[in-house]
């Protein structure tokens, strides 16, 4: 089933075309192609016959998209399948008009993807997808990073998910490309992913450079089990799984591919949420997952974090106010008064005489 983005960016699309048709007096594609084109050219400053983000804004801002960035964010976002930062403009009008195949923003292969990827996390729960590709890593003997027709099918099938002969070879249409009838997993992955938005990727950014205190680009694999609080998580507030379970499958999903030498970096950081990301559709869930696994403060309404420590400050004066720890990561409950007094000052609350912890 389409998401609702999908159905927007659908409509974009179908506006785009619209707009070609009006402009070339009901031309063919070719001429419509050739319109488009030009369009984009003129923002190619490089001549790279790519543009960047802020290019393909501009760029659309001339065929009358304004007022409407967020969908604008998330249609360059669907035709850079390889997160580069850039699209060819050439691709994108050839694969809008119809004069090349997209096999996978078609929207026979999306519902096809959103099934399979809801399969998935039923039987996985958030790390569905990451576990799938451990799987598969294991079922690839020959450390090929493909896995023939069989070899994919039975695995699929290991993991709990039956496919149906049309989403097969919906499948196999889509990522066996060349049709040597193999399917590279991590392109597979990849695409059963789907696209994360820039906003999470941000997010995602943010936690890693909050956890990772010596800005050295690496994170060890121990201190991140060690500031990850598994207390907020939703399948432990779901009652699905236990602190110690959820923790215990975090580090799971950790390998010698996934992390070589225990370290992680902001890619493979980025990668894990990648996986986690597919399975939350709404931003606001995403973003209160990433606050509260992090201790991030702040956030708006949904996605305000709830994991930071609250105190009840009382003034000399008299008068009491909550005041919440803006970076407790790693301290809790049972740290010295002093050390959260400091982290109080540093805040800059004044005229302290006493806190207490708030519920």
């Amino acid at each position: 089933m389409a998401t609702k983005r999908d159905s927007v960016l659908d409509v974009m699309e179908k506006k785009i075309r619209e707009r070609m048709e009006s402009e070339t007096g009901y031309g063919d594609k070719q001429a419509q192609y050739l319109k488009l084109a030009k369009k984009f050219k003129k923002f190619d400053t490089d001549g790279s016959k790519k543009l960047n983000r802020r290019e393909f804004i501009a760029a659309l801002v001339t065929l009358n998209f304004v007022g409407c960035q967020a969908d604008i964010d998330a249609l360059f976002d669907r035709y850079d399948e390889d997160d580069s930062g850039t699209i060819s403009y050439e691709e994108f009008g050839k694969q809008i008009l119809g004069l090349k195949p997209n096999p996978v923003g078609a929207p026979e292969s999306r519902s096809v993807l959103e099934r399979v990827r809801t399969k998935i996390a039923q039987r996985g729960g958030l790390n569905g997808i990451r576990t799938l590709g451990i799987l598969f890593r294991v079922i690839d003997d020959n450390r090929s990073k493909s896995l023939s027709y069989e070899e994919f099918k039975k695995g699929m099938h290991d993991f709990g998910v039956s496919l149906t002969e049309k989403e097969f070879k919906t499948l196999c249409k889509v990522f066996d490309r060349d049709g040597n009838r193999s399917i590279t997993f991590d392109e597979f992955l990849r695409g059963i992913r789907g696209k994360m938005s820039s906003a999470r990727r941000k997010m995602v950014k943010l936690a890693f450079n909050i956890v990772d205190s010596d800005k050295s680009g690496v994170i060890e694999l121990k201190e991140l089990a060690s500031k990850y609080d598994t207390s907020k998580h939703p399948e432990v507030i779901g009652g699905k799984k236990s602190k110690g379970e959820v923790m215990k499958e975090f580090m799971g999903m950790w390998d010698s591919e996934t992390a070589p030498d225990g370290k992680v970096t902001f890619p493979e950081f980025l990668d894990y949420y990648r996986d986690i990301s597919a399975s939350i559709d709404s931003d606001e869930y995403f973003e209160l997952m990433i606050r509260n696994a992090w201790h991030i403060s702040g956030g708006k309404g949904a996605a305000e974090n709830t994991s930071n420590i609250r105190v009840c400050v009382t003034h000399t004066d008299g008068s009491q106010e909550i005041v919440e720890l803006k970076d407790d990561l790693g301290v809790s409950r049972r740290s010295s008064g002093d050390k959260i007094l400091k982290m109080l000052r540093a805040q800059g609350v004044k005229n302290i005489e006493k806190f207490s912890f708030s519920n």
